[in-house]
């Protein structure tokens, strides 16, 4: 889960914090709590918050620490301001509008039985964003242009790493060797995707990164192919392999209408 360092592992004061906030809106929000001088911050999510009543008792999983506390208020935010004075990495550049002020009173580890006990005996808010019975739609009824609402969960990036990945490789694929600067001018100059070799979904947690080692720029298309597979993706060293067969076998077939 993102962010959960910054917010659940420590709480932040509220009144430097309502100090920095432009929005009359949350300005006030956060004036109701400012005697609790200390609190917790999480954002559980459109479907989720509406569900949550103040006092309620929670606990958030994150890899493999379980946060257990209380709700104190809730606050909602259009304009995303206030997860970005908490430093908030937003997700897909969208900014976090639904955020629940807690009271975190513990913090433990907890193991994937516990977790499957606890999803077994939980009623689901919301589906799965990978779950194919959520997405499917039967054929007769493709309408286009309705708003569907759905929840995933993401993990966070650190710019600094993209940026020192970028300084070491340059913005080539390393797998094609797609330059898009040099194909679309100055609209594509310096837009690269940056693969994560081992996923953040498979390790679940906060770690260090070694900007040169696990990760690596590839085009869209390229970063497409490293994980059409479930489960592992392709290395970066497979797939150049298998475009490159795939270019010799363009290569010795025969031209269209040819003979």
């Amino acid at each position: 889960m993102p962010n959960a360092a910054r917010t659940l592992d420590k709480r932040v004061a509220i009144l430097p914090l309502l100090a920095k906030i432009k929005s009359e809106s949350v300005r006030a929000s956060l004036s109701h709590i400012e005697h609790h001088r200390e609190l917790n911050f999480w954002d559980f999510g459109v479907r989720a918050t509406p569900q949550l009543s103040v006092n309620d008792s929670v606990k958030i999983i994150c890899g493999t620490t379980c946060y257990s506390g209380r709700l104190i208020h809730k606050i909602n935010d259009p304009t995303g301001e206030l997860g970005d004075q908490l430093g908030w990495a937003r997700q897909f550049k969208a900014p976090w509008r639904n955020i629940s002020v807690l009271s975190i009173d513990s913090a433990s580890p907890i193991s994937e039985a516990d977790i499957k006990a606890i999803s077994s005996s939980s009623r689901q808010t919301a589906p799965n964003f990978y779950s194919p019975a959520a997405l499917t739609r039967k054929p007769e009824a493709l309408i286009e242009g309705s708003v569907v609402e759905l929840t995933l969960s993401t993990y966070e990036r650190d710019p600094a790493a993209r940026s020192a990945c970028l300084n070491h490789y340059g913005t080539r694929c390393q797998v094609c060797g797609l330059d898009f600067g040099e194909t679309y001018g100055e609209l594509g100059q310096g837009f690269i995707h940056v693969h994560h070799i081992t996923p953040l979904s498979h390790v679940r947690e906060s770690h260090v990164v070694d900007p040169t080692k696990d990760l690596v720029p590839v085009c869209p298309n390229c970063h497409a192919m490293l994980h059409i597979r479930d489960g592992e993706p392709l290395s970066v060293e497979s797939l150049r392999d298998i475009l490159a067969a795939g270019s010799n076998n363009l290569s010795k077939s025969k031209p269209l209408g040819s003979a």
